[in-house]
């Protein structure tokens, strides 16, 4: 099992492979997990994230200089999405950063916290600044769902709506937690980091009578990490080392959330304010539906008329679009072509057309 801090077999979790680690798939109903998010909530073990901590007077001039985004005009509560492009302006991390009292919490995808640390040493030569891996420190339970705010308040209380990135430091059970506005599957999301040895305790008062009632008749229920990734792609919601890899800049995926083009010089900048000055990318992050039932392996090949179109990110069983449905980077002239693909899959190809995302847009 990958890091985690919280007892899931009570639950009747079933733990498999999960992008190349051990991870609670699903409960026993799958189904059932993803229409808890639909209309309750939903809660998922993100022990395994990386996560950073950096402090140091220098700490927020620091990132500020190095990441896409502006780190340096946020408040404490406040945060932001934020890329570290190489040189050449290609994606090795992507971050979600909280500006707390006395310090940055960088969350990151699982595995890439000492990629980012290593990274972020290197420009730190002159800085006031430290940078620990706090990955073991802290649990992080995720909770999402048309009724995440009710499950929110049974824990912490009163508490105003938080905007992306928006962060509040709760006192629960003689605990200091962090509940922050997070993006992962389109629905009301949030992320709550609690220390490592208190995250089963915190995980079931989530799911218990006192803490995980939605009202009217909702339950928080757990789910698996097949059914976040269902969640995440219908929601066209890149994620690093999937979508986001050494192949991509900003532009072609996350400009919108990720990149500020008033802030000033960062790593990699001018290799993004020169695509964005010649218009549009060369290729995007698009999404496709994609007939039979084989799904399409990571890099597949996308083709039309034999021709090289793009390549396959993500491929799942859609349950809002039932049929499979993809994430992939695709080509301008074959996007605005209109006409269907092919898709390599297992033993042939599959016959896909490009959708709009997001495949399914909540209901505010």
């Amino acid at each position: 099992m990958s890091a985690t801090y919280i007892s899931h077999d009570d639950f009747g979790a079933v733990s498999g492979d999960f992008q190349g680690r051990v991870s609670v798939l699903h409960y026993g109903d799958a189904a059932a997990e993803y229409r808890a998010v639909r209309t309750a909530a939903g809660l998922c073990d993100l022990s395994c994230r990386g996560k950073l901590r950096m402090t140091g007077a220098d700490r927020q001039r620091f990132l500020h200089r190095v990441v896409t985004n502006d780190v340096e005009g946020l408040d404490a509560g406040e945060g932001v999405y934020a890329c570290m492009l190489t040189p050449q302006g290609k994606i090795i991390s992507d971050m979600s950063v909280y500006v707390r009292e006395e310090d940055l919490l960088i969350d990151v995808e699982p595995g890439m916290a000492g990629v980012l640390r290593d990274t972020l040493d290197r420009y730190a030569l002159m800085d006031d600044v430290e940078i620990t891996d706090v990955t073991s420190q802290y649990g992080l339970i995720g909770l999402y769902g048309r009724r995440a705010d009710d499950c929110i308040r049974r824990l912490s209380g009163p508490l105003d709506r938080l905007p992306p990135c928006g962060h509040v430091e709760l006192a629960w059970n003689g605990l200091s937690l962090t509940v922050a506005r997070s993006h992962r599957t389109g629905e009301r999301d949030y992320d709550v980091y609690v220390p490592a040895g208190s995250a089963d305790e915190a995980w079931k008062a989530l799911l218990s009578g006192d803490g995980g009632d939605c009202g009217d008749g909702g339950d928080c229920v757990p789910i698996g990490h097949e059914t976040l990734e269902v969640l995440r792609v219908e929601a066209g919601i890149p994620r690093c080392t999937a979508e986001l890899d050494g192949r991509i800049i900003p532009n072609e995926a996350v400009k919108d959330r990720a990149v500020s083009f008033t802030k000033g010089c960062y790593v990699g900048q001018e290799p993004v304010v020169m695509m964005e000055h010649r218009g549009r990318p060369n290729r995007l992050l698009s999404g496709l539906v994609i007939e039979g039932e084989t799904l399409p392996e990571r890099d597949a090949a996308i083709r039309q008329d034999g021709k090289d179109a793009g390549w396959i990110t993500t491929a799942v069983h859609g349950r809002a679009v039932n049929k499979i449905i993809a994430l992939g980077f695709i080509r301008r002239r074959y996007r605005e072509s209109g006409g269907p693909l092919d898709v390599e899959v297992s033993g042939g190809t599959a016959v896909a057309e490009i959708a709009d995302l997001p495949f399914y847009d909540p209901v505010p």
